[in-house]
């Protein structure tokens, strides 16, 4: 019998195997924390191990820390409704609407009609926009590597976004190179457990007596630092910042993201994409010209294809070149760490109740209280934290 993974840190669940099978021997299934890993039906399954071959998740090892060729850019959307509208500073809407003016067709996560995260396509801007925004759970893509594979051989552009471990798992599945494709990956900090997402969704609802209507991971209601998860109902609106937000703090507090996270193979400057964006932390010392809280984008162009593609929008947004020196972004230096709490805590969810240990675990501890409510916005303030981080991480 296939074994496709050693355990779950070895299994990003980016659906390669599922795409690959010849047989359709391969389903994905949530196991008892929501996340779903690749099951082979052993009746249809011919043994081809075409699934042992496709999977990306193997670690890579590099000479270099940084990437000689790779590009940095700061960009910003010159509308003020599309950047209050995007996580950042809207450089996925500027580079998506090239792809959509030139006839192509764009992939990624969206919330379907349950507010699950799921990969879909946008064929016009309007089916786009339900793409903007960081979207704070793993994805189901389902059996879109397929439908890509397909609007490629049809002779059509295509830019996919997705976590980094979802684009190496295209790359793979696809098996060769497409001048038509662009990848596109984002600074991944992790990804959060569905279930956890679902249940937290049903409290607000039964809370509230009131249905959801939208939500919005990264509201700049409350300025683009100190951005907040906002859900909006039918009669009310719930709106809390990153220190206060159960649902944040466990996120931040490594307690429910996918195990092979803090094992993360693409933690690093190395990226398996065309192009890759992220919040450009550090824009205050590095471009105070672009620094007034309503977000900035940090580009990293890794090829000549992304390279050629900032240069056919760099008309249509405002953008700096810049340095790895000027940012910071954490996840390209190491992992999320796993946290010391994190068996423990999964272990009550399941057998103890949800949302009793949600909101136990969703709280900060006074240290932490302390951390993140008053020693780290003075230290961004005046700049030091930007400076801590890059020393720590030297």
């Amino acid at each position: 019998m296939i074994n496709l993974y050693a355990n779950k840190k070895k299994c990003c669940g980016c659906t390669a195997c599922l795409n690959i099978c010849p047989n359709n021997s391969i389903t994905m299934e949530k196991d008892k924390e929501g996340f779903l890993y690749p099951v082979i039906d052993t009746e249809s399954c011919t043994s081809c191990e075409a699934c042992v071959r496709v999977c990306p998740f193997h670690k890579k090892e590099y000479k270099e820390k940084i990437p000689k060729d790779q590009a940095v850019y700061a960009m910003r959307h010159t509308e003020k409704s599309v950047l209050k509208k995007s996580t950042s500073g809207g450089a996925f809407t500027v580079i998506s609407d090239y792809v959509l003016e030139q006839g192509g067709i764009v992939y990624g996560a969206v919330f379907n009609d349950r507010f699950e995260v799921v990969h879909n396509k946008a064929a016009d801007k309007k089916q786009r926009d339900k793409m903007r925004g960081s979207k704070y759970v793993q994805s189901d893509l389902g059996t879109i590597f397929k439908e890509i594979k397909n609007t490629l051989e049809s002779g059509k552009n295509v830019l996919f976004t997705g976590t980094p471990c979802q684009n190496d798992g295209l790359k793979n599945y696809l098996k060769k190179e497409y001048s038509g494709l662009i990848l596109c990956d984002i600074a991944c900090h992790g990804v959060p457990s569905p279930k956890i997402w679902t249940d937290y969704k049903t409290y607000l609802e039964e809370m509230y007596h009131d249905k959801v209507k939208e939500v919005n991971f990264r509201s700049k209601d409350t300025g683009w630092r100190n951005s907040s998860l906002k859900v909006e109902l039918t009669k009310n609106i719930y709106i809390k910042n990153m220190q206060e937000d159960p649902f944040y703090i466990l996120f931040f507090s490594h307690l429910i993201l996918r195990p092979s996270c803090h094992e993360c193979i693409y933690a690093n400057y190395h990226r398996v994409t065309d192009l890759t964006l992220a919040d450009y932390w550090g824009i205050e010392k590095s471009n105070r010209a672009f620094d007034d809280d309503n977000g900035v984008s940090l580009v990293l162009a890794n090829t000549k294809k992304g390279k050629d593609l900032i240069k056919a929008v760099k008309n249509k947004t405002e953008i700096a070149e810049s340095s790895h020196d000027d940012f910071y972004q954490p996840i390209f230096e190491a992992p999320s760490k796993i946290s010391s709490k994190r068996k423990i805590f999964w272990e009550e969810y399941i057998n103890k109740g949800k949302i009793e240990v949600l909101l136990k675990y969703g709280r900060l501890t006074p240290v932490q209280w302390v951390i993140k409510k008053i020693a780290v916005p003075v230290l961004k303030k005046t700049g030091l934290y930007t400076f801590i981080i890059k020393v720590y991480f030297k």
